[in-house]
């Protein structure tokens, strides 16, 4: 399926024990790539310098400073696609049907890309080593900018080549970002001891350019988009709303300040950036306690700075005696599942006589589909400013309470160690949305929750692939036995 030949080469030196200089190359040759020669070969290098200042004559006196190091590196990496997403020919699969030739044949499972060239990274990255305090309190500090040309993706294609999309090179991005370390012993005694450990990212990313031959005309086009050149990507985009009219159809308001409610009127420069839905900040903070055979274990997630959409109540109309639902809460086939049958609160809410547009902005409920259709546009409602909600949210993903036998019980039973533990997982601390919503259980594009945590391996929202990791408060008990 896949064969790289590969060469390397490192080398560093570090000269009075305080100025080091490294370097890397390599060379990676893919049969992925097919016709081309030059795309073949993809030369990856780094470069970096260290400095350790804390060696230096005028850092002596500083006591409290145990090692300080500054290092710079630049480099240049490279991706290939996986194998059987895309290659400069067709991939074919086997097919088995009475209508073929003796019963078998093959199939173009993926169209040649004859442009198809290998997705590059340059990197350059600022970092500081430090050690304090007889060593209770280390860690480290990175500043770093990548730089992503020819992104490899899903990408949309001429509908004549007789494919919707294929895996190539769609577009370039930049990454900025801060990822900060420090671990402390804050107290350590014979029969008691504390460590902690907190981890903190920042990153700021914009898609610079995207290769994409439909352009964004209407303002339905980029609120369903996730990526568009010059924002963010995972970008969340939202009609400003402006609130019910006098029938309980919902209304937005345009560029230039007009308010309308008229079906697919709305411009790209109507539409509102709301955020990405990728965390801006994350990290954790892990503490552990010990106090003579019993160590207790918390730890702390968070993600900061994100928004996502909320489930939202969906409008009705009556369709051959079922409910029909503008939204994606309940089943309108069998009325069957998890789901099925469900009406959400929010409709509830919804506008019921003139003069409840100044209560709710909820909209009402139209009998006939066809009418609700043809007078307003529910998409205004469901993907408005108003129903994007902030992500952010602290959690104690797990606390552990253990106990190790003493060796006078050990002994006894003839055992080298056992431990006994009891753990309780994902306990939300805070979220800083009002409706409850946990965000690890959220699709934050498509505002509906799931009750699994899925994460897309697809650039584009018409073609994602989602796999999905399954999660919830849980409590456990068992135990460790070496013998």
């Amino acid at each position: 399926e896949i064969r790289f030949t590969s060469y390397y080469a490192n080398t560093a030196y570090t000269y009075n024990g305080k100025y080091t200089v490294n370097g890397s190359w390599r060379v990676d040759h893919s049969n992925l790539f097919g016709l081309d020669k030059s795309a073949q070969n993809k030369p990856v290098w780094s470069a970096g310098v260290k400095w350790k200042m804390s060696e230096e004559e005028f850092m002596k006196n500083a006591v409290w400073l145990n090692a300080l190091s500054v290092r710079a590196t630049y480099g240049i990496t490279g991706n290939s696609p996986l194998p059987g997403t895309s290659s400069s020919f067709d991939i074919l699969a086997p097919q088995s049907s009475a209508s073929l030739p003796g019963g078998l044949g093959l199939a173009v499972a993926t169209a040649s890309n004859r442009r198809l060239t290998w997705e590059s990274t340059k990197i350059f990255n600022l970092g500081f080593d430090f050690s304090l305090l007889s060593s209770r309190l280390n860690g480290s500090v990175d500043f770093y900018n990548k730089k992503t040309d020819n992104l490899l993706g899903n990408m949309t294609v001429n509908g004549f080549t007789g494919y919707s999309s294929i895996v190539g090179n769609f577009g370039s991005l930049q990454n900025k970002g801060i990822e900060f370390s420090v671990n402390s012993l804050n107290i350590r005694s014979k029969s008691f001891s504390w460590n902690s450990l907190l981890s903190l990212a920042y990153n700021k990313n914009i898609i610079t350019q995207l290769n994409d031959p439909t352009a964004i005309t209407t303002g339905s086009q980029k609120v369903s988009s996730q990526y568009v050149t010059g924002y963010s990507a995972f970008a969340i985009f939202a009609y400003k709303y402006a609130g019910l009219d006098a029938l309980g159809d919902p209304q937005i308001q345009l560029n230039d300040k007009t308010v309308t409610k008229t079906p697919n009127i709305a411009k790209p420069e109507d539409i509102r950036f709301m955020g990405t839905y990728q965390p801006v900040w994350s990290g954790g903070l892990s503490n552990s306690f010990r106090y003579k055979d019993f160590t207790l274990t918390a730890n702390m997630v968070f993600n900061l700075g994100h928004v996502m959409r909320r489930e939202v109540g969906p409008n009705y109309s009556l369709y051959s005696g079922h409910f029909i639902s503008h939204g994606n809460v309940m089943s309108t086939s069998d009325q069957s599942g998890f789901t099925g049958g469900q009406v959400h609160p929010d409709f509830l809410n919804r506008w019921k006589n003139p003069g409840d547009e100044a209560i709710t902005n909820v909209p009402s409920f139209v009998v006939n589909s066809s009418v609700s259709d043809t007078r307003r546009e529910l998409a205004y409602y469901k993907y408005a400013d108003i129903n994007v909600v902030s992500a952010s949210f602290i959690k104690l993903r797990d606390i552990t309470l253990a106990y190790r036998l003493p060796e006078n019980l050990i002994s006894r039973i003839k055992t080298e160690s056992v431990t006994l533990r009891v753990q309780v997982s994902n306990i939300m601390l805070w979220k800083a949305n009002k409706y409850g919503i946990d965000p690890e259980f959220q699709d934050p594009f498509y505002g509906r929750r799931v009750p699994s945590t899925p994460y897309t391996t697809s650039i584009r929202p018409d073609k994602n692939t989602q796999s999905y990791r399954f999660g919830q408060g849980t409590i456990s008990v068992g135990a460790h036995v070496n013998f």
